[in-house]
């Protein structure tokens, strides 16, 4: 997986990106563990040091054959927003992922949906 990181009016230490690979790509590589696959992860401080609920987590996922799912979390500290979006991010791509491994086998008669394989 192809991991981008950004810091945007805030520059991203090496303990930052630590923080975001253990808690947050980690959680996504179990459903998206593909070469192609790509997240995209920009922490940003919108209102710079005047403070406040203003610091920004975006996150975009971007698989082979899926559409792109992205999330965005404000928080007061950016481990809040990195794991407001990790919760969120994890849960829309495990659904996406099970929507299609999941096999429709409504309406075939039961011997023929028996025999239909599973992915």
């Amino acid at each position: 997986m192809k991991v981008l990181m950004r810091g945007v009016h805030l520059s991203l230490t090496d303990s930052l990106r630590d923080y975001l690979q253990e808690h947050l790509v980690s959680h996504i590589e179990r459903y998206a563990d593909d070469e192609a696959a790509e997240i995209d992860i920009s922490l940003v401080d919108i209102n710079g040091p005047k403070g406040g609920v203003d610091k920004e987590c975006r996150a975009t996922v971007r698989m082979p054959n899926f559409a792109a799912i992205h999330v965005t979390e404000t928080a007061e500290t950016l481990f809040q927003a990195i794991d407001a979006a990790r919760d969120r991010l994890e849960r829309s791509v495990r659904k996406a992922v099970e929507r299609r491994r999941e096999v429709r086998t409504d309406g075939l008669p039961d011997d023929v949906a028996a025999n239909v394989p599973t992915y």
